[in-house]
């Protein structure tokens, strides 16, 4: 589970979210069974995800898709208004080495692609934009999106910290502006606030308001809370019904086989399908 504050500043010109995605990144990594590197591109992602909720009406749900050049092949988030996340990444084992400061480089495991962003707020058709990658850091990527498609200007801080023993510290935060009379000089102090800001490094020995309040340095800060859960909506019954759309032949090689074992992309939950179900299956398709 993770922290989530989120709320206004500067009369209601200025919106912001930042949450501490440890547990979150954590679950990532062991439902997954990701090494490093993967850790550390789907955890910014999924913690980008989980600072818009707090923006989503109850029923809507977002989804990021990087589609990239690099070795991290496609990578998703998906968010929901009611406050869970998901996401995998297609590529789950490999590292680089890291880039010029040290640190893992990220920006070669996306390489080129796009930003694809679903969002469905329950209508027959989904909002669907894309965008190049910019950055391929991922938090300039969903910024440029959101400042590019939807045109509020936006800025992301992700992170997530490892060590030998595994994920130390994982984070984010996220600025729109929505009046565009907010002060130049505002703007360009927390520009500067952001320029050098590591949110790894500040959930070390700082609370999310803490962060928030040196970032803005506001001093009509509203701040709302909630909790943001990894959790999957897959179910037996959903991987059953994927069962029912096999071909005839395809139903009687599993039946051969003696199970059938379904794995969700999502959260890497197995569903295992005995040689009875099977059959029972393929007599409903005769």
């Amino acid at each position: 589970m993770g922290k989530l504050i989120f709320g206004t500043a500067y009369d209601g010109m200025l919106r912001f979210s930042a949450i501490d995605s440890l547990d979150i990144v954590n679950e990532l990594r062991e439902r997954h069974k990701l090494s490093y590197l993967p850790t550390v591109v789907l955890g910014r992602l999924v913690t980008a995800g989980s600072l818009v909720i707090p923006w989503l009406s109850e029923k809507e749900v977002i989804t990021f898709v990087i589609s990239s050049s690099g070795p991290a092949g496609s990578v998703v988030s998906q968010a929901s208004g009611n406050g869970t996340v998901r996401g995998y990444i297609t590529n789950t084992q490999f590292e680089l080495e890291p880039n010029l400061i040290g640190k893992f480089d990220v920006k070669s495991a996306i390489g080129n692609g796009n930003l694809t962003v679903v969002r469905d707020v329950g209508l027959k058709t989904p909002y669907i934009s894309k965008v190049p990658i910019v950055s391929g850091e991922i938090a300039e990527d969903v910024a440029y999106y959101y400042t590019k498609s939807e045109q509020i200007p936006s800025a992301f801080a992700l992170g997530v910290l490892m060590d030998s023993t595994g994920v130390i510290s994982a984070g984010g935060l996220a600025i729109q502006i929505l009046d565009r009379n907010l002060p130049q000089h505002v703007i360009e102090q927390i520009e500067s606030n952001l320029r050098n800001f590591s949110i790894t490094s500040s959930l070390k020995s700082n609370t999310l308001e803490e962060i928030i309040s040196f970032v803005l340095n506001a001093t009509d800060l509203m701040f709302e809370e909630m909790n943001v859960i990894f959790k999957c909506n897959c179910s037996r019954e959903k991987a059953y019904e994927s069962l029912k759309v096999l071909d005839i032949d395809d139903i009687y090689e599993l039946i051969a086989e003696g199970k059938a074992e379904i794995t969700c992309k999502w959260c890497n939950s197995v569903y295992i399908f005995e040689k009875e179900e099977l059959q029972k299956t393929l007599d409903k398709k005769k």
